[in-house]
Formats: structure tokens, C-alpha cells, sequence
């Protein structure tokens, strides 16, 4: 009775009995179970069971469902406002120190302890295995407090607190400088407003004529994959629920790598208390070749920041997950929590931004969108500086300080000298004639009228210099 079957669009899977939290989270639980529990769950030998759990799928699928499942068992140690976790972490080569991980955005911490003396100041990357056996990679470390001691009665300890402004986990280490990165796969909060694709999923309006035909298929699908007997049962209201199976929403080849944006669905394992379809839009970068974890983050940088300028406000980096080489279809990515994200001001969460109002449409003109992204990447590496006076005006969103006017003055006179038309020669006859005209008015004295000529008057004393002051900023920008 406790058995529960899994009816997925490429064929059912059946799992075994309920199983806790722990059990789930820990991998024990589909779609990651050993032969031996599948094959106790219909009480065979281990060695009778030779059919995989998952029918062949698309890589982009697999894909999506190993990133599904990552989420699934890592969401336990960000879950809440903060979050503790001890392990053991390495400081130097052969020096193992207790500690104990906070997970609190801009307060992330990590405190250190021991009884021996260590000196933590100047080490940018730490790495450390945790009481469950994750891997945790600490990126850009900064000690804010320590070393120190204490002690109580004859017994002496030493102490330090760290600032990471990455913790990555997973089933292995990552180093800063290790070229092993070949795939960043990362969710803004805006992804269904820039990607609203509206036919992805829907309900059939009338299943009726249609309900027999699903049930009798889905019963064969169970009889061929395993020998039981089961009889489903229609009614006269039936719902069909539907994901139409197109996952990629653009793919665009760019001088960072291939860019792309997918679908991930994912269902409740439906009975008597109904199904649900949830689905998180993933966008990935997979760079031409591998390449080291700043570089990876500086191109998901760039790209929050671009998918920003078409939603119309920057962006929050929701989740951000790394695959390293070799890569296997089921292999788990490594997971990074960003202590100091991208992120936007409360003052901005007003007004979402509507699907109407997006500058490009990725799902219905997908070949234009991926043209324009490739175009402003190839010649992002010039523009960069204007750019960056560009979207750091950009964040402050409704609020015009005095220091943004100057800086988008500046972000023009800094624009690379192709961004602008080339210098025109004029013709000889209009070069002479504008000697000449400069020649007249030279001659004419101040008081001849020449103020209506120049469509600017005279003012005089205080009024006249800051008049000369403020036009000579102004020719200045």
C-alpha cells in the first residue's frame, strides 16, 4: 500500500516505500536509487533488475532533472534566514581546523577553532568537509576578526572569524585558480517575465474525448515496463494537464560561450491530493573551453546585468550552480551561495515589470534575440567602462542624484572612438567661409547686438561668472 507510482511523459517509474527527509535528501530516493532498494520494492533479487529507472531522454532534459534534484537535496542548508553548519576545515597543507559555517548573505561567517595556534590572515581560499561529507569550497576569503585566544583554567584555544564571498558545495573541491569549469547554470527572478513563453504549458479545455485514449496508453506503458496488473479508472469530468516537451527557449552562440535559456519542470508525484507543474526558467553559459571560477562569475555578471537592461530593472541572482570536467549525465553540480549577490533596493519591488514592456522576445522571434546578444557581447570587452557608468546608473533605478548626471556625461566621453562617426573633413569653400565668418564677428564690438546673433545674452557680475562657470562644464562634457 505504501508503494507510489510515478507517471512521468517518457514511461512511469515506480519507487519504493516512503522514506524520511534524511533517507531523501541523503540520495537514497529516486530518481537516485541503488538496484538493490528498487529491486527490494517489488520483492525480487537485487540482480533481477536490468531496465533503467529513466527511458532514454534529451541531454537538455537530463540536464534539467540532475539540476531539479540538486536543488532538492542542497535546499536544506539555505532554508530560513540563516543557517549553521560545522565541519572540519583546511587552512594550510596538514592543518585541519574545526569550524562552524553561517550562511547569512552580507553576515556569512566562518569561525574557526582550535587548540593549536593558526594564522588565518592573507589566505583567500579554504576548503572544508562538513559533518554530512559535502564538499565546501570557500572563495575570496577576508579574515575579519582574529587570530585571538582564550582560555579556561590550564586549557588554551585560538580563534579566528572569516568573510567568504563565495562558499561553493558539492561532492568535490573547486580551487580559484582550476580551469575545470565547463558549464554556469544560474535563475534571475525576472526569467518568466523576458522568457514568457504561454503556450509551454496549459490545460485542455475538453479531455473528455481524449482521457481513454491517455489511460489505455499509460496502462500499456505500466504493463511493458513492469508485469502488474493495474486497471485505471475515468469519469465523466477528466483534466489534462500538458507540458508541451520544448524545453530550449534560445540558444546563441557568443565569444563567451554558448548562451541558452530552458525550461525545468518539475511535478508532485500526484494521488489523491492532486498534481501540480512547477517550472523555473535556467539560464547556462558553456564556454568553448574550461575556465576558473572568477572568470565564471564575471560572465554571469555580465549576463544578469544584460538580461536586466531587457527587463527593464537589474536583477537578483536566485541560483547559481557550477558543472566541472569530466562531466557524467548524472553527476551532481556544485552548488554556490553568493554572500553579497547582485541585488536590487525595496524601494524598486512596486511595479513588476510586464511582458509587454520587454525590449526583445526571445520566444517568438528567437533567432533575432540570439543575433543581438552576440552582437553585444562580441563588443562588450570595448565598451566596458562606458557600460559599467551605464548600468551603475542604471541600478539606482528612480533615484536622479546630482552624481548620476555626471556620470552619464561621462559615460559618453568615454565610449571607444569606434562607437562614434569618424571625423568629417569639411570642403575647402566651407572651410574658407568659416574663417570668414569668424573674422566679422571678431571685429564687431560687444555692444552691436551680436548677443541676438549667438541667441545668448550677457550677464554681468556674479550672474556673469557663474554663467562663464557653468558653460564651461558644460563644453567640458
Amino acid at each position: 500500500l505504501q508503494q507510489r507510482w510515478i507517471f512521468g511523459s517518457a514511461g512511469p517509474v515506480c519507487a519504493a516505500p516512503r522514506t524520511s527527509r534524511r533517507e531523501r535528501f541523503s540520495g537514497r530516493e529516486w530518481p537516485y536509487r541503488s538496484q538493490r532498494s528498487l529491486a527490494l520494492s517489488f520483492n525480487q533479487s537485487p540482480g533481477a533488475v536490468s531496465k533503467p529507472i529513466y527511458p532514454t531522454r534529451s541531454p537538455v532534459m537530463r540536464e534539467m532533472i540532475v539540476l531539479r534534484v540538486a536543488r532538492e537535496r542542497t535546499s536544506m542548508a539555505t532554508r530560513g534566514q540563516k543557517s549553521k553548519r560545522a565541519g572540519t576545515f583546511t587552512i594550510s597543507p596538514g592543518n585541519d581546523v574545526n569550524g562552524e559555517l553561517t550562511l547569512a548573505r552580507a553576515r556569512t561567517s566562518l569561525y574557526l577553532e582550535d587548540k593549536e595556534f593558526f594564522h588565518p590572515i592573507g589566505i583567500s581560499y579554504i576548503k572544508g568537509v562538513l559533518r554530512d561529507l559535502t564538499k565546501v569550497s570557500l572563495m575570496e576569503c577576508i579574515t575579519t576578526s582574529g587570530p585571538g585566544s582564550g582560555s579556561r583554567g590550564n586549557e588554551r584555544y585560538h580563534f579566528a572569524e572569516i568573510f567568504p564571498h563565495f562558499v561553493v558545495f558539492g561532492q568535490h573541491h573547486i580551487a580559484p585558480e582550476e580551469k575545470s569549469i565547463a558549464k554556469i547554470h544560474f535563475v534571475i527572478d525576472d526569467a518568466m517575465t523576458l522568457f514568457y513563453d504561454f503556450d509551454a504549458f496549459g490545460s485542455l479545455i475538453d479531455a473528455r474525448p481524449f482521457i481513454d485514449q491517455i489511460v489505455s496508453a499509460q496502462i500499456e506503458q505500466i504493463a511493458r515496463h513492469y508485469p502488474m496488473d493495474r486497471q485505471i479508472a475515468t469519469g465523466p469530468d477528466p483534466q489534462i494537464l500538458y507540458f508541451t516537451g520544448k524545453r530550449e527557449i534560445f540558444s546563441a552562440e557568443t565569444v563567451i560561450g554558448t548562451i541558452s535559456a530552458s525550461h525545468n519542470p518539475s511535478h508532485s508525484l500526484g494521488g489523491p491530493t492532486g498534481v501540480q507543474v512547477e517550472n523555473k526558467i535556467v539560464i547556462t553559459i558553456a564556454p568553448k573551453d574550461e575556465i576558473v571560477f572568477e572568470e565564471a562569475i564575471a560572465r554571469t555578471l555580465i549576463m544578469v546585468a544584460y538580461f536586466g537592461l531587457l527587463v527593464g530593472r537589474p536583477q537578483r541572482v536566485l541560483e547559481l550552480y557550477l558543472r566541472t570536467t569530466p562531466e557524467s549525465d548524472m553527476q551532481m553540480p556544485l552548488r554556490v551561495y553568493w554572500s553579497m549577490p547582485p541585488k536590487r533596493r525595496p524601494s524598486h519591488e512596486k511595479r513588476n515589470p510586464h511582458p509587454a514592456d520587454v525590449r526583445l522576445d526571445a520566444v517568438r522571434q528567437p533567432e533575432m534575440f540570439s543575433r543581438v546578444l552576440a552582437n553585444w557581447l562580441e563588443r562588450h570587452q570595448e565598451w566596458r567602462d562606458a557600460r559599467q557608468r551605464f548600468f551603475d546608473s542604471f541600478a539606482k533605478q528612480r533615484r536622479y542624484p546630482i552624481d548620476r548626471l555626471t556620470a552619464s556625461a561621462n559615460m559618453f566621453d568615454i565610449l571607444p572612438n569606434s562607437a562614434v562617426p569618424s571625423k568629417v573633413e569639411l570642403p575647402a569653400n566651407l572651410k574658407a567661409a568659416k574663417s570668414r565668418a569668424r573674422r566679422i564677428f571678431r571685429t564687431l564690438p560687444p555692444e552691436s547686438g551680436t548677443r541676438e546673433c549667438t541667441g545668448r545674452s550677457r550677464p554681468s557680475g556674479k550672474k556673469q561668472s557663474e554663467a562663464k562657470g557653468e558653460l564651461s562644464s558644460k563644453e567640458s562634457h
